[in-house]
């Protein structure tokens, strides 16, 4: 076929279609509406064919491929049917449309091409819109070649005269009589995509995209309906939209244990803030002629009726905080800030204002407040460096041994008990033999210094206490670094004090221990 040749048709087709529109543009209004109607679906059928012509000439266009094998491009010839990965991007550069138009485009001619060609001289004829045509192509999914012609061969003589509506499901059928074994597979398959998302959208509001088996979305959505129908019985006040998603939402809720964390970070200036620019209003107040001031410039008293008119004026106006503003005591409340008080009911005066949830969106401060008055709350302090962000100090509820159980323990041991480890005692943490608080906790009873956090094993209850030990004896598994690293060990430290009597059983048994 010769390029310049098919140019010049096409150019000829576009100028017979140009002049027809322009002149139904400007002399349209004189047809009635049936044949306004009928003038219309007579183009549909001329639309139809270019459109099935753009399809194949693109599918022609999508079979040859490309490769760059060392440094030389090698070109292949593929049957039609099969697509390049650039040709999107070809087509979508020479027609003007997105890579995802252009991909429908492509797929249309290579499939109807390849595997429907009754369906495709139909499209060509201008019989059955491209649409259609790609409903047949949507409902054969996952079918080979062999299976696609049955379903061409009965399908094409009845689609010109079908009902679009009907299309979809008149494929699937034939689809599942001539390939049942196939249309399983393609579902199985397609079942292992299914999933949930969840995005922002307006302030308060989050959309969900949920892809799920047909099943399951039919016993799902009579769920959503029967619930949003008794919502509506109750509250006349509810749209359907509103019951609907009352509903979801409760269903997916329902027999669900939910738990939240919440954290509020409180920032802690150390440093005085510049004062906050109250609003004030002037006021003025004439001086008394006979009151004196003192000049600023010359140090002399000086009487205010003296004075020059304006300077007198200008000594006459006062500015006040404007405590009667609409903005309320003249500074910026907490309101302002955090416009949801907690605890309103018992008096407290904490604010919280709303939260933005990274890949949820916008929690109203009504909402966090609601959550920290009916949720359990725990408070704890964490103090971070302003420079560095590095955590400076926190608090914890667990449990930390008394000073001088901790200088008893330190002075006893002098470096970890760990085999290996002579890191100086007062540098290691402390930790029971048995878990706190089913263990002693007293001075008399067994503890020891650790230069690492206890490991699992700690957590397992002993039957028995310890028998008596010597003072140099390692009884403590040591967790090993998880990295297989060696730390270079402290030189060791022993106690200064000549002798100490500590308790090391859970039997009152004193011993001595010298110094070395």
């Amino acid at each position: 076929m010769d390029r310049g040749n098919v140019s010049s048709r096409i150019a000829a087709l576009r100028g017979d279609a140009v002049a027809l529109a322009r002149d139904l543009a400007e002399h349209g209004r004189s047809l009635d509406p049936r044949e306004a109607f009928e003038v219309a679906g007579e183009l549909q059928g001329l639309v139809n064919a270019a459109e099935g012509a753009q399809a194949v000439a693109a599918a022609f266009g999508a079979r040859f491929e490309s490769r760059m094998v060392s440094d030389r491009v090698i070109e292949r010839t593929h049957p039609v049917g099969f697509v390049d990965g650039m040709a999107p991007s070809m087509l979508a550069m020479e027609a003007g449309v997105t890579e995802g138009v252009a991909g429908r485009k492509i797929r249309l001619g290579a499939k109807l091409s390849a595997r429907f060609p009754q369906v495709l001289e139909l499209v060509l004829d201008g019989e059955v819109a491209a649409v259609t045509a790609h409903k047949v192509l949507d409902a054969t999914a996952g079918l080979d070649v062999d299976a696609c012609l049955r379903v061409d061969a009965s399908l094409a003589p009845r689609l010109a005269a079908m009902d679009p509506a009907r299309v979809s499901s008149e494929t699937r059928r034939i689809a599942a009589r001539v390939a049942a074994d196939q249309v399983a597979e393609h579902a199985a398959r397609t079942r292992k995509v299914r999933t949930v998302e969840v995005c922002p959208s307006e302030d308060g509001l989050t959309e969900w995209f949920a892809l799920l088996p047909t099943a399951t979305s039919k016993a799902a959505w009579t769920a959503v309906e029967s619930l949003a129908a008794e919502y509506r019985d109750v509250d006349d006040t509810l749209t359907v939209p509103e019951s609907r998603a009352d509903a979801f939402g409760d269903l997916l809720l329902r027999n669900v244990s939910v738990s939240a964390q919440v954290t509020l970070g409180v920032p802690v200036v150390t440093g005085a803030p510049d004062p906050v620019a109250a609003p004030t209003v002037r006021t003025f107040s004439p001086r008394d002629p006979d009151e004196t001031i003192i000049d600023a410039t010359t140090g002399q008293e000086v009487r205010i009726g003296d004075l020059p008119a304006d300077t007198q004026e200008d000594l006459g106006w006062h500015e006040f905080a404007d405590y009667e503003s609409a903005d309320g005591p003249g500074v910026p409340t907490a309101v302002e800030m955090a416009p949801t008080r907690l605890g309103a009911d018992t008096g407290a005066t904490a604010f919280v204002s709303g939260v933005q949830l990274p890949g949820l969106g916008w929690v109203d401060a009504t909402t966090v407040a609601g959550i920290l008055t009916t949720l359990p709350l725990q408070v704890a302090r964490a103090v971070l460096d302003a420079d560095t962000g590095t955590l400076a100090s926190i608090t914890s509820d667990a449990y930390g041994p008394p000073a001088k159980m901790r200088q008893l323990v330190t002075v006893r041991d002098g470096t970890c008990r760990m085999y290996g480890c002579h890191r100086p005692a007062e540098t290691c943490d402390l930790d029971h033999f048995r878990p706190w608080p089913t263990g002693p906790t007293t001075p008399g009873k067994p503890r020891r210094a650790l230069s690492t956090p206890p490991p699992p094993q700690a957590a397992r209850p002993l039957a028995t206490d310890p028998p008596p030990r010597r003072h140099d004896e390692l009884d403590r598994p040591h967790r090993p670094d998880p990295h297989h690293r060696t730390r270079p060990p402290h030189p060791p430290r022993r106690p200064a004090a000549d002798t100490v009597t500590v308790t090391d059983t859970a039997e009152p048994s004193a011993r001595t221990r010298p110094a070395r």
